[in-house]
């Protein structure tokens, strides 16, 4: 079996499929950090400068939708929508 077969196999055997800034992500944990979906949506390095917004929605009944802030999680579920902003104070 090639890597790209392997690869492909993990991924089908992920967890949950989530939607950051509308790009379907394999997520295999119960529960997603703030800084966790930052990085999916936007690659670190970040400036220190940067300030950044996450929204959720299609959660669980937990947290069916809302904000997080650094230093929060939430918990997920498949189909989930993460959205994130980026601002720069320069």
């Amino acid at each position: 079996m090639s890597g790209a077969e392997q690869a492909g196999m993990s991924e089908d055997r992920r967890k949950y499929e989530i939607f950051v800034n509308a790009k379907r992500k394999p997520w295999d944990e119960d529960i997603i950090s703030y800084t966790q979906v930052v990085d999916i949506a936007f690659p670190p390095p970040h400036k220190p400068t940067e300030i950044f917004t996450v929204q959720y929605s299609r959660g669980p009944k937990e947290n069916p939708q809302g904000t997080l802030v650094e230093g929060q999680t939430a918990r997920v579920k498949s189909g989930m929508v993460f959205d994130v902003t980026r601002t720069d104070k320069s």
